[in-house]
């Protein structure tokens, strides 16, 4: 009888430790924050790149190029890519996985009228955003996560943002010259 009760002693004590070092292990995971990945480090390390996702939105829909951005999942590695394309007075916004590739969904809207005047400008534009992004790669040798026509103060330009390291470069092209109007960081 005695040999049983120490035996069941030892089972309680062995029991008490695993929870003891169970608790010990949750609270210093708990205590421990979620790593934050800059957006940056997030576009680098994610498979596809801008260009190949305007690769893979481009078959999906035939149309004139008007945006690409990634877009990072909650501070966190991985991510998408959204694609915009104009065809036939409508704009399709294909969103693409940034690890896979894979073509996650796609949106169409009729254009309004100021859609329509924005475009209007982009399609007088002498350098094309295609042209504006390998610009902004010889000024700044990083990946491009985010492109885009807009119309600034009446001037027509290419907004593009370059991540290089931990760093995003901001970069504003003008779309009748070319020309690099200004590279500052965000």
């Amino acid at each position: 009888m005695k040999t049983l009760s120490m035996f069941s002693k030892s089972i309680v004590m062995a029991l008490g430790m695993v929870a003891a070092g169970s608790a010990t292990i949750s609270i210093a995971q708990a205590a421990t924050p979620t790593l934050k990945v800059s957006e940056a480090v997030a576009a680098a390390q994610s498979k596809i790149s801008l260009e190949q996702a305007i690769a893979i939105g481009n078959k999906t829909i035939k149309g004139d190029l008007v945006s690409a951005e990634f877009d990072q999942k909650s501070y966190s590695v991985g991510g998408k890519y959204d694609v915009k394309f104009i065809a036939h007075d409508t704009e399709y916004k294909i969103r693409i996985d940034a690890d896979t590739g894979e073509v996650l969904s796609a949106k169409q809207d009729q254009l309004d009228r100021e859609d329509m005047a924005e475009y209007k400008a982009m399609k007088q534009a002498k350098v094309s955003l295609t042209q504006a992004m390998q610009k902004a790669t010889q000024n700044v040798n990083g990946k491009i996560i985010k492109a885009g026509f807009d119309v600034d103060n009446g001037k027509s330009v290419y907004e593009i943002k370059v991540a290089k390291g931990n760093e995003i470069h901001k970069m504003v092209i003008d779309s009748m010259t070319g020309k690099v109007i200004s590279n500052r960081l965000d």
